[in-house]
């Protein structure tokens, strides 16, 4: 398949990308950066701020809908599968590859990933050019010509910038290029460049400074704590992020790492595998090795891909004469794919062993339905503030235009938390939980009053029940200003 026959392959699947877009339910974490687009800030308690400005640039034309919510996403995986159709020859697994989770469902899904995809491959095609103008003999240039200009410099850097705004991992795909560099030699033709860059990267990141300055680095703690902790080391949290790596993607990237580690010198020899193998072979052991030693989220990896798919085609082209290696590469994606059709096919009719309890993607609906009822049940007209108990509530409430705040102390800290508002602080407060408060974030109030019962009802089965309740102070007790 030639780029130009991929590229209509992508053309082709773009308004797929946009259907799914528009009909999935939305998930709690999705309108929870919407929230963020909504009071745009230099970063965020759980995340830097890029998704936050994606969405806000998507809903300021396209209005605050799901669709525009998600557009960014669309986006970022049209992007990220331009760069890998780009790097990769021959082509032949590209289509298998498009039929994962990530390129499919996930390909819609907005979250931090999605400014990490998108400029972690924009990052590794600018290294890949890089890497070609640094090919270029210094003999054959000019004395005060290095083959690469200023602007080249500047220009990584700010791709660079703005994948750190998306998500903190793209610190690795740095990491990786500096060794990529190294391994290319000669670096006085480089390391100057480089330093200009990691220069212009730092100004472009300055937001996230800035905000961790006047929070005294609370957010920026709690990721790293989030990230570096390691409570429970051994072979069960590693068995785990392996099995979900193989639900992504299959089996064929962990032989591809092996493969890419044997054929290291041979692989350094060409600037774009030698690049390839930086972005892909270092990060993966780093989250291979974090996998040993406590729970690893199974999306932190995701962006190490991008750089697999054209090391796997090299492998697959120097194995061209066994049979066996290419129909075993071609079957390693049989997992990935039938996840997708699983899913595909649940979407139309819910498969019976999976219980409701456990269906997340029908209960995302559910959820949805009992916060547009809950809106319903508070009207227009009242403009009570409600107290939830989870960032993820307060996110579904305020997206159907509930004044919505999260009661701090009760779950996880969020965005919502960093400025906390107390009940004690209101005559009357109306909060949305499954049951009524511990007495301590209720003291000074009397006894509760059920407004509301909302019933969480999936597939026909109630798994939860919500409750509006109503907390009033006795006379005497009213707050003072």
């Amino acid at each position: 398949m030639s780029f130009r026959g991929y590229l209509y392959l992508l053309a082709a699947l773009a308004p797929i990308y946009l259907v799914l877009a528009a009909v999935l339910p939305p998930a709690d974490d999705e309108v929870y950066y919407w929230c963020w687009s909504q009071r745009l800030q230099l970063s965020y308690y759980d995340h830097p701020p890029m998704t936050a400005y994606m969405i806000r640039a998507a809903t300021t034309i396209f209005g605050d809908t799901v669709f525009a919510i998600r557009l960014p996403a669309v986006v970022s995986s049209l992007t990220v599968l331009a760069v890998i159709g780009w790097l990769t020859r021959p082509r032949t697994l590209l289509p298998l590859v498009l039929f994962t989770p990530l390129f499919t469902f996930g390909a819609v899904l907005v979250t931090p990933d999605t400014p990490l995809l998108m400029f972690w491959a924009l990052y590794l095609a600018w290294l890949v050019r890089m890497h070609e103008k640094l090919s270029t003999p210094a003999s054959v240039l000019p004395q005060w010509e290095t083959g690469i200009h200023v602007t080249d410099w500047i220009l990584g850097g700010i791709i660079l910038g703005c994948g750190i705004l998306g998500k903190y991992t793209t610190g690795l795909g740095m990491m990786a290029g500096f060794a990529s560099f190294l391994l290319a030699g000669n670096v006085r033709r480089w390391l100057f460049g480089y330093v200009l860059h990691g220069f212009i990267a730092v100004i472009v990141t300055l937001p996230i400074l800035i905000h961790n300055l006047r929070y005294d680095f609370v957010p920026i703690r709690y990721q790293w704590q989030h990230s570096m902790s390691s409570p429970n080391p051994g072979l069960e949290p590693f068995a785990s992020f392996f099995g979900i790596q193989i639900l992504l993607f299959g089996l064929l990237p962990f032989a591809v790492f092996v493969w890419t580690i044997r054929h290291w010198r041979e692989l350094k020899v060409d600037p774009r595998l030698r690049v390839c193998a930086c972005l892909f072979a270092l990060p993966f052991a780093f989250f291979l090795y974090k996998a040993t030693q406590g729970h690893l989220e199974g999306n932190w990896a995701l962006a190490v891909y991008i750089a697999a798919w054209p090391l796997a085609a090299e492998m697959l082209e120097r194995a061209k004469e066994s049979i066996r290696v290419r129909r075993l590469a071609y079957a390693s994606f049989a997992i990935p794919a039938g996840c997708v059709l699983l899913i595909a096919v649940h979407l139309v009719h819910p498969v019976s062993f999976l219980s409701p309890t456990a269906d997340r993607l029908t209960r995302q609906w559910s959820k949805d339905d009992v916060a547009r009822q809950v809106a319903e049940t508070l009207g227009a007209e009242d403009k009570q503030p409600i107290f939830a108990t989870s960032y993820q509530w307060t996110a579904l409430l305020r997206f159907h235009h509930v004044d919505a705040r999260q009661l701090d102390g009760i779950t996880r800290p969020s965005h919502f938390t960093q400025h906390p508002e107390k009940l004690a602080g209101h005559d009357r407060a109306l909060v949305f939980a499954e049951g009524f408060l511990p007495a301590e974030f209720v003291e000074g109030f009397g006894p509760p009053r059920i407004v509301g019962k909302f019933p969480l009802v999936v597939r026909g089965q109630e798994i939860g029940i919500y409750w509006l309740i109503e907390y009033v102070k006795p006379a005497g007790h009213a707050s003072v200003e």
